[in-house]
């Protein structure tokens, strides 16, 4: 069985020429959880699958695992997210019995290729502003007492947030070709 994962912030992301965008994944067997997610403010170019949730992964590190541990994913947030040259916009997967819950998609736009750009099943959620048009489940906004998680919830023993941190790497338009000698030396 699986731990859990939570009180996770991931913003200011540019994902370029990429199979996944923002991609979440589990499978029975594995229990734990994956909740309290925020990702917001996030850039994609040529990407396969712009955002994908996934229940059905498969990968176990060896056969003696619970089959029937199944984990448990909610509170995730998504949004301000721009996308062109995309192939499929989502697929959002749970796991029979086990709905995935409170996915919040808001702010999202995506110019994608598929005629059929979104696959949902078994989750559970909300949506507000996303193109093109979300999965039936997802169409909805928050009904009274239910709000999407905000990303700033975390324990009172968190520590301090921090700023962002540039990289000094050089981003290398012809392998032999640095545009910043200073960073690339």
């Amino acid at each position: 069985m699986s731990g859990g994962i939570s009180n996770v912030r991931a913003e200011g992301i540019r994902i370029v020429n990429s199979v996944h965008g923002i991609r979440i994944k589990t499978a029975p067997g594995r229990g734990g959880y994956v909740k309290n997610v925020y990702v917001a403010d996030v850039s994609l170019d040529n990407v396969s699958i712009a955002i994908r949730i996934t229940g059905n992964y498969g990968e176990h590190p060896d056969e003696n695992y619970n089959k029937n541990a199944l984990p448990t994913i909610s509170n995730i947030t998504i949004k301000n997210i721009v996308g062109v040259n995309i192939g499929v916009a989502g697929i959002l997967q749970g796991i029979s019995g086990d709905n995935f819950s409170n996915i919040c998609l808001s702010n999202v736009s995506l110019s994608v290729r598929s005629t059929n750009p979104w696959n949902c099943s078994l989750v559970e959620g909300y949506s507000n502003s996303v193109s093109p048009e979300i999965c039936e489940q997802l169409r909805k906004g928050p009904g009274p007492g239910q709000v999407c998680y905000d990303g700033n919830s975390y324990p009172a023993a968190a520590a301090q947030p921090q700023s962002p941190q540039k990289s000094s790497a050089c981003r290398l338009v012809n392998p032999f070709f640095c545009t910043s000698w200073f960073l690339c030396r």
